[in-house]
């Protein structure tokens, strides 16, 4: 059996399913907790961990990878993750804690950055760029265009998570999904009714396809790919030894 890869996400939006969630730092997050990014940097990470296969739903908790509850900022008042994820002062304590703690163990064997390709996006490239030369660490930064739900608005996803018959939903608009997912999601939602938050987003996460998450290359989802393998061989993760 392989050892788990212990994995870490920061994100911009709700990283649970629409209840607060009360674990300590660094302990596993159930599936049914992750939020949509935590699950489709596992479907992510799944296929170059095992020889090219793909994740699917039925691995769930069993898929070797371990998401883990980030650490708390100790900052005078909480920000928001869009903050942190800008701010190379904020972010390079947490990532400190998680990959190079001053005592005790290593608590995570890899930290994933993710923040929307809009316009504040050259802050997190640039925070991010200046943590891991600092810390010598080598966090990737994902970033989804213009944001996560381009990666999520798919029709047949849809339908999985609404219970409605095959061909029931629009296919999406490609160019309204490159000018504003989110829009173009609840756009499609709305022919049907269908309401949206931070666990609806999680279940599509978990049920869209492997052929339909790199339908548009636009969206950056092979980028992602491309990031997090860089990142596993950079640490030495390439393959999860017994």
């Amino acid at each position: 059996m392989k050892t788990p890869l212990r994995v870490i996400v920061l994100g911009e939006g709700k990283d649970e399913r629409g209840k607060s969630r009360t674990l300590p730092p660094f302990a596993r997050i159930p599936h049914e907790q992750q939020g949509a990014m935590e699950i489709l940097v596992r479907r992510a990470l799944y296929p170059l961990l095992n020889d090219g296969q793909s994740w699917h739903r039925g691995l769930k908790d069993g898929d070797g990878i371990h998401v883990l509850q980030p650490p708390a900022p100790r900052l005078p008042r909480q920000p928001a993750m869009t903050e942190l994820l800008t701010d190379p002062n904020a972010l390079a304590p947490l990532v400190s804690a998680a990959l190079k703690p001053l005592r005790g163990p290593v608590h995570a064997d890899l930290l994933v950055a993710t923040h929307d390709k809009d316009g504040a996006h050259p802050s997190a490239i640039k925070a991010v760029h200046v943590v891991n030369t600092s810390l010598g660490t080598h966090v990737p930064l994902l970033l989804p265009a213009p944001e996560i739900q381009a990666w999520l608005t798919r029709k047949r996803a849809i339908e999985h998570v609404y219970g409605r018959e095959h061909c029931s939903v629009p296919e999406p608009d490609e160019e309204a999904l490159k000018k504003d997912a989110k829009a173009e999601l609840l756009r499609l939602l709305s022919t049907f009714g269908g309401r949206f938050n931070a666990k609806i987003q999680a279940s599509l996460a978990e049920w869209i396809s492997a052929e339909d998450l790199p339908r548009y290359d636009w969206s950056g989802w092979n980028q992602a790919s491309d990031e997090l393998k860089a990142a596993l061989a950079a640490h030495g993760l390439d393959s999860m030894e017994p």
